[in-house]
Parts: C-alpha cells; structure tokens; sequence
C-alpha cells in the first residue's frame, strides 16, 4: 500500500507536455525477466535438439528441443513486440490488440488489483467504454506516470483514482 500512495502523489505532482504521439515499451524489470527466461529457454532447446540428433534422432528429446525452443521464442516475441501507443491528434490508445478511441470511453480507474492468474496486487488502469467493454491494462509499460498523467489530462472528469 505504501508503494502506491507514493505513485498516486508522484502522478498528481506531474504535468505532461503536450505531443501528438507517444510510445510506450516494456519496463526495464519485465525485459530482464523475458531476456532472462527467453534465452536460457532457447539455449537449452538447442542442446536438447543436439543431443536428440546425437542419438540417432531420438524423438523425445527432440519433442523437448521443440517445446523448449517454442516457450524461448515466445518470451522473446513478447519482448520485442510490446508497445502502446497514445495518438493524441485522433484520440486513440493502440497496443496489444487494442484499438481505443478516447471519445468512446465512460469511465477510468487507476486501481491496484490482482490480474489474471496471479496472486501479487498491481497497479491496473480499467476502462469502461460506451459500448460496456470492461479493458484492464497492466501498468508493465516504462514512463508509466507520464501514461496515466496523459489519460488524467484527456479524460478529466472520467478519470479517477480508487485507493485501497
């Protein structure tokens, strides 16, 4: 809870200038987590595939090599594809199969929440739109404050921040 007090501050201490485009990756913690069980993931599915080879195309290592090389691959993909980005000049939220109109959203909450499977609170953005689709976004991205002062500033009155 501490943690999130000093983020609720930090946001309403922050002002954002005004560009039309803004892009935003993975934080530095989640690229170190993916890099880091990515890369291993692909290394072993090799040596795997290798010692399948060795032994006369042996077809259970070979079907570990596989799954292995898929999961690394995967991680990897989740990596370098990450992106959101907020086009202020049409009012759009795109990313991560997401294509949001800013016109079109009801309300937005800045909440802790557990998401998924998971079992750690964090801090979650939902949007509720015109057309009652619930959107959770995760707050994985880097320059996160910038991204909720962004939405904090083109929503106004939709934007709330739920504590505790």
């Amino acid at each position: 809870m501490f943690f999130f007090d000093d983020f609720i501050k930090k946001i309403e201490k922050t002002k954002v200038d005004y560009k039309p485009l803004r892009k935003y990756g993975l934080e530095m913690k989640k690229k170190i987590v993916w890099l880091g069980t990515g890369l291993p993931l692909i290394l072993i599915g090799i040596l795997q595939g290798y010692m399948g080879y060795l032994k006369d195309f042996s077809i259970p290592y070979i079907a570990i090599s596989g799954l292995l090389l898929f999961l690394g691959i995967k991680h990897l993909k989740n990596l370098f594809s990450y992106k959101i980005i907020v086009d202020l000049e049409h009012r759009k939220i795109i990313g991560e199969g997401l294509d949001l109109s800013l016109d079109s959203v009801e309300s937005c909450t800045l909440k802790e929440s557990v998401v998924g499977k998971g079992n750690r609170l964090q801090v979650v953005i939902r949007i509720l739109t015109d057309d009652k689709r619930e959107i959770i976004i995760p707050l994985i991205m880097n320059k996160k404050i910038e991204f909720i002062c962004i939405l904090r500033d083109e929503l106004k009155g939709k934007f709330k921040i739920i504590k505790g």
